[in-house]
């Protein structure tokens, strides 16, 4: 049993942001756990991680001191129009094989002789981590509208912050203010008459510089003569409005004319009413129905009195042009459900009407690595005051155990999270299914009939899907086969992000196949004997049919730095680790798997698995037409 020993060095509120530093002693563990702060206010939870600065490791007696800290927007916490009255904080420790919630804590010293806060003598600790951590004389408060007082609950289980109003100066200079903003507009109506008076002049200066005679201004690269002059003539007009605003944000506003016309459009939709009967499913991620959105649909799409509608559009460049804009927010702001499979960046633009119920049916299962608010304060992870994620009415999990890390990445509540099971893993329940899916397959590949076929499936790197690379150095296929003899073939599935491919020798294209733009990862599992994968959530679908796996995890100390893992990686996959080529092709040899993780693994994140889970997500939506689940 892991025991550990709390104490807090540092807490402070200034500018409405508190900033919290800990220290941990953790005994029995060598690898250390991971560290939340719990915010509550009546019935809104949000989990937002503290991130380790240093750990220090006491061999005399097998223990880790930990140090944790992070600054938090309070004002930001929960998506709700005002703060809240009253948030208490508490800390959650996960280690592998537990998660220790409320845990008890120390105040240290230095801040325990403040007469500001109110505090029994027992949990004040010593200086017992001086030179690890540093000491604040006081909780403090901010000197704006409102302020927070902050305080320790009698058992010392959480802190508690209150809100309190402040008195208002009344020399307010609210006068000053209101001439202020008038003179504002004043300047912003005759910038934008200006513009008018001098198109003649935009109009020559665009034509100049597209034939040469002079420099042209920084623009999007197009081709033909029409694209090059519209491009520097709205460059021409931005530069004009940047120097004529010298506010840089407020002229920027009026330059995404386009943005703000949407904006009006969506605002002027949002007056009309819902369509009671309206679902749309909305993809970024694909052009035709799949994955979960599919599975629901199909069960769905027998009752008649639903009105379906469609935006599946994986070409970002399609979807940013203003008639996809527009026919997102006619539909954003009509349905009475919208249901989205990925992250949808449109979402983020405008504000979900009340009426209208947004579910993420996120096409991930498990819980594996970081993403969303998980990765604050993190190269690429968001900003505390990000919306991303956050409008979520509903999102789906496969299981009990890991609501609290979809909660946390997704930056919404406990209650917003629901463990209907993941949709497309019904599939595995489905032997009929199956076998249709095998026979296709070896129809294809009549090859491989008598082979055991080993899919290569990892994950890629980069920040997202514009940057998405796999480093073909790194893995030899074709040495690979020869390495582990003729009884195998291979089947090579890059990311869908990937865009290079593995180059593959004639004499072994027979039995090294490529199919990293055919087929459904999901289906090739039903014809794999090994899964090597490193990072990728198939490990999930993967152990629903109790396939063997190797982690080819050559990077992955850099990748736990750079994006982390929500457990520790190396008692956490279901099966062998290995870091070199040479060291997979002798696990494959030996079948030296470490098959007898796989069932825990399972068992921990399929909690439940019946193959109904698409009926359980279609019934819940349902229900939300019907008006029984709100």
């Amino acid at each position: 049993m892991t025991e550990y020993s709390v104490i807090i060095n540092e807490a402070e509120i200034i500018n409405n942001y508190l900033r919290i530093e800990i220290a941990v002693v953790c005994n029995g563990i060598h690898h250390p756990p991971k560290m939340r702060a719990v915010f509550k206010s009546g019935t809104d939870i949000r989990r937002l991680p503290l991130l380790m600065k240093n750990v220090f490791y006491q061999t005399e007696n097998d223990s880790n001191i930990v140090y944790y800290s992070y600054e938090y927007d309070i004002i930001n916490l929960f998506s709700c129009e005002k703060a809240p009255d009253m948030i208490s904080v508490y800390f959650e420790i996960t280690t592998d094989d537990n998660c220790a919630e409320e845990i008890p804590f120390y105040i240290s010293r230095g801040i325990a002789n403040n007469n500001k806060i109110r505090i029994y003598d027992r949990y004040i600790g010593g200086e017992l981590f001086n030179g690890i951590a540093s000491y604040k004389p006081n909780f403090s408060n901010n000197n704006g509208d409102t302020c927070y007082l902050l305080n320790a609950d009698p058992e010392n289980k959480r802190l508690e912050l209150q809100l309190k109003k402040q008195k208002k100066d009344k020399v307010s200079g609210s006068k000053f203010n209101a001439f202020k903003s008038f003179a504002k507009t004043i300047v912003l109506v005759l910038v934008l008459f200006s513009i008018f008076l001098l198109i003649p002049l935009f109009l020559i200066n665009s034509l100049l510089s597209t034939i040469g005679v002079i420099p042209q201004r920084n623009a999007p690269q197009t081709n033909g003569f029409k694209s090059k002059f519209a491009g520097q003539l709205k460059a021409e007009i931005a530069s004009y409005i940047l120097f004529a605003i010298k506010d840089e944000g407020r002229a920027r506003k009026i330059i995404a004319y386009k943005d703000n016309y949407l904006t009006w459009y969506y605002s002027r939709l949002c007056k009309k009413p819902v369509v009671k009967n309206r679902i749309s499913f909305i993809s970024g991620r694909r052009d035709e129905m799949g994955g979960n959105e599919k599975f629901v649909y199909d069960i769905l799409k027998s009752r008649n009195n639903i009105d379906f509608k469609f935006i599946l559009q994986s070409d970002l460049d399609k979807s940013s042009k203003i008639s996809k804009k527009k026919e997102f927010y006619k539909l954003y702001a009509t349905s009475r459900i919208v249901i989205v499979d990925d992250y949808f960046n449109l979402l983020d633009t405008v504000k979900k009407r009340n009426d209208v119920t947004l579910i993420q049916l996120w096409h991930a299962c498990g819980a594996f690595k970081t993403f969303g608010f998980s990765r604050l304060g993190k190269p690429g992870g968001p900003k505390q005051t990000s919306t991303s994620h956050r409008m979520y009415d509903y999102t789906i999990v496969s299981s009990e155990n890991i609501i609290k890390y979809y909660a946390e990445g997704f930056g919404l509540s406990d209650r917003n999270i629901l463990p209907t099971g993941i949709p497309r893993t019904d599939i595995f329940r489905d032997s009929e299914y199956a076998d249709r899916i095998k026979k296709e397959f070896y129809s294809k590949h009549p090859q491989l009939t008598n082979k055991k076929i080993i899919m290569f499936a990892p994950t890629f790197r980069g920040a997202g899907q514009n940057s998405a690379y796999y480093p073909l150095d790194v893995f030899d296929p074709d040495r690979f086969y020869e390495k582990i003899g003729d009884e195998y073939a291979v089947i090579i599935k890059l990311h869908p992000f990937c865009k290079e491919r593995f180059k593959i020798e004639d004499k072994y294209k027979d039995y090294i196949i490529d199919l990293s733009d055919e087929d459904e990862l999901n289906d090739l599992l039903f014809v794999t004997d090994l899964l090597i994968t490193d990072y990728s959530s198939a490990i999930f679908e993967a152990s629903l049919l109790d396939i063997p796996m190797l982690f080819f995890s050559y990077d992955l100390y850099h990748y736990i730095s750079d994006r982390d893992f929500y457990c520790d990686y190396e008692t956490f996959v279901p099966g062998k680790i290995v870091f070199t080529q040479q060291a997979l092709e002798e696990a494959v040899i030996k079948s030296d798997c470490e098959t007898e993780k796989i069932k825990p693994f399972r068992e921990k994140f399929f909690s439940g698995y019946d193959g109904k889970s698409s009926e359980r997500v279609a019934n819940f939506i349902i229900d939300i037409l019907e008006g029984r689940n709100e």
